[in-house]
């Protein structure tokens, strides 16, 4: 049995680093962690079966064949889920070239929100070394964050402030939400109240802070938030796009990010989006310097075309005639299978509650095999190591395997390179 400390997470996008995980042969334990999450990403078993093809236990090479097989012949295939390390993301995007395949992370529904008013307003965002350090005032809109991100509070929110002047004090205001008890207790020490919405919603609340910050409107909490806003030295508004309510989550944020401009005018002031759950960020990442592009983008025709609302997975899922599902660190398949054949890559122990045509079970990043995963702020690439050897082959070795099957043979939905 070895014990591996100060052992980096990839899975909610914080990036915490300092955990101590046990591996005893082919099994990881957690002993600190600190985190449900993590607990229960380095608890799970290995996949219990091998490949798969039709129902019937084959070979990886026949796996791989008959993966290439499928998409070989595939003229809109979706190649989705994308939970995986930097370098199978882009094993991914090369297949995808391949084929002329459409491309998009399992989780991206809550990016888009967040991208949607990046692409529409522009905005001024931080990170989290920046919140930790200089931020005197943080503001959580919406749900506390702690179910997705359960130790945001404590690595990012409680420390002491590094680079302001002795004796300052950093309060948290949550805003349209109540902190949770695991929160509170992160947040022992740190001055903590809430801010009600009082009927209406969040962007009906923002908007009366902007007001407040302009002289305008009666006194109340929002004048109350709006001064605390402009005496701070350097605020920070929060939020979980993924647990906003999803009819006008892209409103709320984008009423978010014009509040942040006003304040910055006073005093500085940024905006800090939570996000990133197995890597999706990551995803982007890749898929915006490949492509130039953002995520929901086809290679169809050679061609390639980004459409964030017709080629999500969710939608393209029910017109494409074969599907690539990428989980090594996720929670398994789509919820929706295509009429077509569906290729899954599966890094859990868990059977999947349908059969695919194709499973191929592969290694997860961070237990099985080294990698980089990105951290939710965008700006740092995190190396995670291999702690046990399971024998399980990584997302990048199978779908460079799956590639160099179909090279010779351009789909017909997509070029040859």
């Amino acid at each position: 049995m070895a014990l591996h400390e100060d052992v980096t997470c990839p899975l909610c996008g914080l990036g915490c680093d300092d955990l101590a995980i046990e591996a005893d042969g082919a099994t990881t334990s957690p002993v600190r962690t600190a985190c449900a999450l993590a607990d229960g990403f380095f608890r799970r078993g290995a996949p219990a079966v091998g490949p798969r093809v039709a129902g019937k236990a084959a070979t990886l090479d026949e796996a791989m064949d008959a993966a290439a097989e499928r998409l070989g012949r595939s003229r809109s295939a979706l190649i989705g889920g994308l939970a995986a390390d930097v370098d199978g993301i882009r094993a991914a995007l090369s297949l995808a070239e391949r084929i002329g395949a459409t491309v998009d992370h399992g989780g991206s529904a809550a990016l888009f929100r967040n991208l949607a008013v990046l692409q529409r307003t522009g905005w001024s965002v931080t990170t989290f070394a920046e919140l930790r350090n200089r931020c005197d005032l943080l503001v959580v809109v919406g749900p506390d964050p702690t179910p997705r991100h359960p130790r945001f509070f404590e690595r990012w929110v409680a420390p002491p402030l590094a680079l302001l002047p002795e004796g300052a004090r950093r309060r948290v205001v949550f805003l349209g939400g109540a902190p949770s008890a695991e929160a509170r207790q992160q947040l022992a020490g740190v001055d903590v109240s809430e801010v009600p919405l009082a009927g209406g919603d969040l962007p009906d609340a923002i908007a009366a802070i902007r007001a407040a910050l302009r002289g305008h409107g009666a006194e109340g909490p929002a004048a109350a938030l709006a001064t605390e806003l402009r005496e701070a030295r350097y605020g920070v508004i929060a939020w979980s796009a993924g647990q906003l309510d999803t009819l006008g989550a892209d409103l709320a944020i984008e009423a978010v990010m014009r509040l942040v401009r006003e304040v910055d005018l006073i005093t500085r002031c940024s905006g800090l989006p939570l996000g990133g759950m197995a890597n999706a960020m990551g995803a982007n990442q890749v898929c915006v310097w490949r492509t130039g592009f953002p995520l929901r983008t086809s290679f169809a025709g050679g061609t390639l075309r980004h459409d964030a609302g017709a080629l999500s997975w969710e939608h393209h899922i029910a017109e494409c005639d074969a599907a690539l599902w990428i989980s090594a660190l996720g929670a398994g398949p789509p919820d929706q299978n295509p009429d077509g054949p569906l290729i899954l890559l599966c890094g859990t122990g868990e059977e999947p509650p349908t059969e695919p045509d194709v499973l191929i079970p592969v290694g997860t990043p961070g237990i099985d095999h080294p990698g980089h995963v990105f951290r939710g702020d965008a700006v740092v690439a995190l190396r995670v190591g291999a702690l046990v050897s399971r024998g399980l082959p990584s997302v990048e070795t199978v779908l460079q395997g799956i590639e160099a099957r179909i090279a010779s043979v351009p789909a017909a939905g997509g070029a040859a390179s």
